[in-house]
């Protein structure tokens, strides 16, 4: 397994264990976005790494179909489902707003994949 492959299971994993975790068990937010940006960085994260999930650099041009599919279950549905999700999970609740802030991180992680040389990282 590729290391972007076991990065992304591993992102998707804590992102999901956090998102359904009972709210009881979160401690108080240190400023009023720490949430919104909680979120962010998270779905960015995510799509981030899932879009280059079974596709090497050289070849996105030729394989933007699959990118699309990565980029549309793990950058749009993961955070949709994680938050719609929420609302049966005890004291936490479904929010209109996080699941916008999913979304804006999971357009981020898109434009980031695209931008940033993963190469030079190790993540290809």
């Amino acid at each position: 397994m590729r290391l972007r492959t076991g990065l992304a299971i591993l992102c998707l994993l804590v992102i999901s264990v956090a998102m359904l975790t009972p709210g009881e068990n979160f401690p108080e937010q240190t400023f009023q976005a720490e949430d919104k940006l909680v979120h962010l960085i998270c779905f960015g994260t995510l799509s981030f790494l899932w879009c280059g999930v079974g596709i090497k650099r050289a070849e996105v041009r030729g394989v933007q179909g699959r990118l699309l599919i990565n980029f549309i279950i793990f950058g749009i549905a993961a955070g949709v489902i994680l938050e719609t999700a929420q609302q049966f999970v005890p004291n936490r609740t479904f929010d209109y707003m996080d699941m916008i802030v999913n979304l804006i991180g999971g357009f981020s992680g898109l434009l980031a994949y695209f931008k940033i040389p993963t190469t030079r990282i190790g993540l290809d």
